[in-house]
């Protein structure tokens, strides 16, 4: 994190570089402090704007916690009501946001929408309600969709995703699937790359399907209209 601080004078220097040393020292020491007591993986610790207050980045969450680390508020979210922002959200977006080109494409399915001159990137499980309902929604846009298949439901999820990829067209296999419950031909011999997405989704900080994320850096966890969709691509 880096801090703007302002000497104006030679003889303020000593002080200023005191107070730059003393926000590191506090905030490392959060660091230090909180990775051994909660027992998650921390990323960064933040001065927020109020006294005595810190966010803390843990693995697809945000937590606070005063300097000493002596209370912790797990699950709750921050407001400056003086300029109606949420905080936590705000941190929670930074934190999740993505660049879709810095992902294995390679490995996702491509389907095209309209005349597909946007992009978003979809994490869906065959077996998944709401991520078929996505479909529908894909039709009535100009999108171009990259869909990790992410089979986390059952062992079904498995089973589908294995015969859905190793088709000779997987992305028809998977729309017929999605859209229409038409069933995939069995298929064996097949050793889809299923680790290396549940990886790709962890490190993504994705819980749960759909998760679907736009070229802005913006995602959606869960199902979205397509005119939500639009929303969030021109945010």
């Amino acid at each position: 994190m880096f801090k703007k601080i302002t000497c104006l004078t030679l003889s303020a220097l000593s002080l200023c570089v005191a107070q730059v040393a003393a926000a590191e020292t506090i905030e490392e020491k959060i660091k230090e402090n909180l990775s051994d007591r909660i027992n998650l993986p921390i990323a960064a610790v933040n001065k927020t704007p109020f006294d005595n207050l810190y966010e803390v980045r843990v693995q697809g969450s945000i937590v606070y916690t005063d300097a000493d680390s002596e209370f912790v508020i797990f699950s709750g979210q921050l407001y400056d009501l003086a300029n109606k922002a949420n905080l936590t959200e705000l941190s929670m977006e930074e934190m999740n946001r993505i660049d879709i080109d810095s992902l294995p494409l390679d490995m996702a399915l491509k389907a095209t929408y309209g005349t597909g001159e946007q992009r978003l990137v979809t994490f869906e499980d065959p077996n998944c309600p709401w991520c078929k309902r996505l479909q529908a929604e894909f039709k009535k846009m100009d999108v171009t969709v990259y869909t990790f298949v992410t089979p986390i439901l059952s062992p079904d999820s498995f089973a589908k995703s294995r015969n859905i990829l190793c088709s000779d067209d997987p992305v028809t296999t998977w729309q017929d699937w999605m859209d229409n419950n038409i069933k995939p031909a069995q298929q064996e011999d097949c050793d889809p790359p299923f680790n290396e997405v549940l990886a790709l989704m962890h490190a993504s900080n994705v819980s749960g399907t759909p998760a679907i994320m736009f070229d802005n850096g913006k995602r959606i966890n869960g199902f979205a209209t397509a005119a939500a969709m639009k929303e969030k691509m021109a945010e």
